[in-house]
């Protein structure tokens, strides 16, 4: 079996600049693919026709609705009638709408609304699209506290999301009032986050999670909706399934621990209790697994792979996004709104058996109990609710276990979430890594180094956290660390999301160290582990891919299928006839899956890098068409489209696209890169420069752009100031093969060698096959160290 040399992915050390460009067009080709399809699960992630709105299903042989609950189950129906669930959504009315429309107007981005009544209806006066104002009746409450949405329809069964928002707090702690979402970043027209553009739209984005049996039904002839429900709001049948058996039987007194009538039965919660003088309680009872498929889809980021039953096998209808960087901190901390189980999956609570309703009552979401009284049902007080444990007052802010091992974030302006990881403060880590901990959050003007000598002062053991640092260190391309990785076994008692994501970043690293790595986990039990292991396959070639992944085809996770079915898109010719025909049946399920979400642009994002993987490039044009036909400006279709303009010689389309790109996201890296080299291959060297340096300033840039710009300044005379960049990127991406193959060159060609066995030390460690790295190590190997 023949696998990427490790050094494969190198680009040749070479000073001419129209060379470079090419070889970074060939790399661009081979790795957008993959960015792009993490770009697009970052951006498709949060979870009627032309008469008239979405409206409910006639009731379905299944579904009965939650009225048929409440004789049987008074208490836990009235405990639903006060939660978030209950008020996910409703009809616009007095009874349900909070904000202030009592004929007001308000501006936000230079663009007026006013929020009028007419009896008992509610409207609302704006620009569409078009920048004309119009008025708009407000059909539906979307969620209330602490904020509260309003959705209006704009035609074809599209329900839109205003921008405009209702602040439902108390006035003392700054609410009742209107207020923008993006307050910060001008939203006009042509905006993607303007509110009757995709990002807005409720059939696509809100919607699975906010009704009850929704039927999204779009129609991509006319690009309209039919989209219908059970019950307009988060019902019992949500969670539990459809109830009609479960009622029939209920009247006919046939009920029994055997036969509950759903088609899959809610498992109890363990109970859990103290033993002699433990200070943590234990547990009795079968271990569930049903909260994560029961609440895990709706309060998670990840992406929906089909129509959703409810108790249905979570990783057969999402794709959980993992720890990367951007929606979490390099230490797993929630950073972007990732809601709630990627961070759970990563804590201890989790591992021991802990699940949602020891903490959450299921049926009204609220706490079942107050302050500290939640953590000691399992952490004996006397031992954790105390100052010797918290080392703040008792009864302050700081005594709250909350406080320190569930910081908040704020989300949407006004909606504090907390990080459910019940992360241990470590400010020596975020020091290192720049990821915020409880201490610094509460006391803003005081520094890590403050908190850190704090808790030595306490008597705290300063820690270290190994996953943190091999995901920080990985997710830089970090050489000796993915080394360091790979040559370890993975920690049977670190939870699978985090081992996850560290294996997933392993595609970076083409080899066959990390080929042997991931292979190993293609077996593991966990269908997020073997999901990992496949992705981090996906730079190997085809041979390879068919012979390690075709076992998988058949994988009894959907997850993991379609994972394979992306990866294995070009490996027909590697198939026989009786692989071949179980190849093409996942292909035409995944196509299948691809096709539901083909009502976003993201959708068809996928859907054109899995055809262009296929082979099937007008199909991939095509598809890129369609996203920028729903929403025009959305990066990731114009730069893939314009890629696919270049590779079939039509220049002037494909240079309009990166434009468009540019304009759109002007402060990242990708598309000032992007343009650049669009640049380059037009002749305009010297001012490709400039976007080149942009690229490499911002916060999202990656190492191969750092390696470009400091080719480009070599190439054009100034190596000087190239190694001045190469240096730079060596402090912010340091043991990176590719920069530290670069800066040796440098060295090489100006005979300034001082630290120049540095380099060669970690190119032998790692590259020692490498016909260059032979060759400058024959020339300096007697030189002084």
């Amino acid at each position: 079996m023949s696998v990427h040399n490790r050094n494969s992915g190198l680009l040749p050390i070479t000073t001419n600049l129209s060379e470079i460009a090419k070889q970074i067009r060939t790399m661009k080709n081979s790795m957008n693919l993959a960015l792009l399809f993490s770009l697009l699960f970052l951006l498709t992630g949060y979870s009627e026709a032309n008469s008239g709105p979405t409206t409910p299903t006639k009731t379905a042989t299944n579904f009965v609705g939650s009225s048929s609950c409440v004789q049987c189950h008074t208490a836990e129906y009235k405990d639903w009638q006060e939660s978030d669930h209950k008020k996910s959504m409703q009809i616009a009315s007095p009874d349900t709408v909070l904000g202030d429309f009592s004929d007001v107007t308000v501006t936000f981005h230079s663009i007026k609304t006013r929020l009028f009544r007419q009896g008992d209806e509610y409207k609302i006066e704006s620009i569409g699209a078009d920048t004309k104002p119009r008025i708009f009746p407000v059909k539906y409450t979307f969620g209330h506290y602490p904020l509260q949405q309003y959705l209006v329809d704009i035609g074809k069964g599209h329900l839109q999301a205003l921008n405009v928002a209702w602040d439902s707090r108390p006035k003392d702690k700054g609410g009742q009032r209107w207020f923008h979402l993006q307050p910060d970043e001008e939203i006009k027209p042509g905006h993607p986050f303007f509110w009757t553009a995709h990002f807005q739209n409720w059939n696509s984005r809100c919607a699975e999670c906010h009704s009850t049996n929704l039927e999204k039904n779009f129609n991509p002839i006319d690009s309209s909706y039919q989209t219908h429900w059970s019950e307009i709001n988060v019902s019992c049948e949500a969670c539990h399934g459809a109830a009609s058996q479960h009622v029939s039987l209920a009247k006919q007194k046939k009920l029994d621990s055997n036969n509950s009538g759903f088609e899959k039965q809610m498992e109890q919660a363990l109970i859990w209790g103290f033993k002699g003088d433990d200070d943590i309680a234990t547990s009795s009872g079968v271990r569930d697994s049903n909260h994560i498929n029961t609440c895990g889809g709706c309060h998670s980021r990840h992406s929906t792979l089909d129509n959703l039953q409810p108790l249905a096998n979570f990783h057969d209808q999402y794709r959980l996004s993992t720890l990367d960087q951007g929606l979490y901190f390099p230490d797993g901390q929630i950073n972007d709104e990732v809601f709630v189980l990627g961070s759970f999956l990563q804590s201890k609570m989790h591992q021991k058996g802990v699940t949602c309703n020891n903490c959450h009552n299921p049926h009204s979401g609220k706490l079942v109990a107050e302050g500290n009284n939640l953590c000691t049902q399992c952490h004996k007080p006397t031992t954790y609710d105390v100052p010797n444990h918290h080392h703040h007052k008792l009864g302050s802010t700081g005594s709250l276990c909350i406080s320190c091992h569930m910081p908040e974030r704020t989300y949407m302006s006004v909606d504090p979430r907390r990080d459910h990881s019940f992360v241990i403060p470590d400010p020596g880590l975020s020091a290192k890594l720049n990821t915020p901990n409880s201490c610094t959050n509460c006391h803003k003007d005081k520094s890590n180094k403050w908190s850190s000598q704090a808790m030595t002062r306490w008597g705290i053991a300063k820690r270290y956290d190994a996953w943190a640092v091999l995901n920080n260190g990985l997710s830089k391309e970090d050489i000796l660390l993915f080394k360091e990785y790979a040559q370890g076994n993975l920690a049977d008692s670190m939870p699978a999301i985090r081992q996850a994501t560290l294996l997933e970043k392993l595609s970076a690293f083409p080899s066959r160290l990390a080929m042997e790595t991931a292979q190993r986990q293609l077996s593991n039990p966990d269908p997020l582990m073997r999901r990992a292991a496949v992705s981090a396959l996906q730079t190997m070639p085809v041979e390879v891919r068919w012979q390690l992944l075709s076992p998988l085809i058949t994988d009894q996770s959907k997850a993991v299928r379609f994972s394979v079915a992306l990866a294995l898109a070009d490996a027909f010719g590697q198939a026989q006839e009786a692989d071949a025909i179980k190849l093409r049946n996942l292909m035409a399920e995944y196509r299948e899956s691809l096709n539901y979400n083909a009502d976003s642009p993201g959708g068809q994002v996928a859907i054109g890098i899995f055809e262009s993987q296929s082979g099937n490039r007008a199909q991939a044009e095509q598809a890129y068409q369609q996203a920028l036909s729903i929403e025009p400006q959305f990066v990731p279709a114009l730069i893939n489209l314009a890629d696919y303009y270049r590779s079939v010689n039509k220049k002037w389309e494909s240079n309009i696209l990166l434009v468009r790109a540019l304009k759109t996201a002007p402060d990242t890296a990708f598309t000032n890169h992007a343009y650049a080299l669009m640049l380059v291959r037009s002749g305009k060297q010297q001012e490709a420069l400039g976007y080149l340096k942009v690229a490499v300033a911002q916060e999202d840039a990656q190492p191969h752009q750092a390696y470009v710009y400091a080719v480009a300044l070599d190439s054009l005379g100034d190596t000087q100031a190239a190694i001045a960049v190469i240096n730079a990127a060596d402090k912010r991406w340091p043991n990176n093969l590719n920069l530290s193959m670069l800066q040796v060159a440098f060295m090489d060609k100006t005979d300034n060698v001082n630290g120049i066995h540095h380099y060669l030390s970690l190119l032998t460690a790692v590259a020692a096959n490498n016909p260059q790295v032979g060759v400058w190590m024959k020339k300096y190997s007697g030189t002084k160290k």
